[in-house]
């Protein structure tokens, strides 16, 4: 009477359909995607442990402060670079916060309008693409997407008994 409807999209089949609902088999953390988060610089920059403070204190030496801006630089630059071929206002205006802020966290917290700016005026993937080369000069931390916990530990041998 009915005749089955085949689809021309292969990309839910049963068995993966079963393996997606099927509890006894658990994905490893080696299976699982890895996401890079993008953490804010610290507000007061990185502490320098005391012996190197002494150090440069004592050689007189302005190496950690021109190391800092060296870096903020580089991030300047590549905060500029994400919007080069945009010609929009909005563009315009971001560029010129982004070159004019005074720390690495001050431009963190433009990473957000300068995300929207590339999307609404090439794409979603432009976007994300520029986005990781202005990411390369924050802090960040590498953990499996699902932002689950590593296995436990096998439980000890109880004492006085053979391993």
């Amino acid at each position: 009477m009915f005749e089955p409807v085949r689809s021309d999209v292969h990309g839910m089949n049963p068995s993966r359909l079963w393996r997606r609902w099927w509890p006894g088999r658990a994905a490893r953390a080696s299976e699982l995607p890895v996401r890079t988060t993008v953490i804010p610089p610290s507000p007061w920059g990185q502490a320098e442990p005391v012996w190197r403070s002494l150090w440069s204190w004592l050689r007189d030496a302005d190496a950690p402060a021109q190391g800092v801006q060296r870096s903020l630089e580089l991030a300047r630059v590549a905060f500029a670079a994400a919007l080069d071929d945009i010609p929009a206002d909005d563009a315009v205006d971001l560029r010129r916060r982004g070159r004019s802020a005074r720390s690495l966290r001050e431009l963190w917290h433009l990473r957000a309008e300068l995300y929207g700016v590339v999307a609404r005026h090439r794409s979603q993937a432009e976007a994300d693409r520029r986005m990781g080369l202005v990411n390369l000069h924050f802090p960040s931390s590498a953990r499996p997407a699902t932002g689950a916990a590593p296995a436990p530990a096998p439980a000890p041998a109880p004492a006085g008994e053979p391993h």
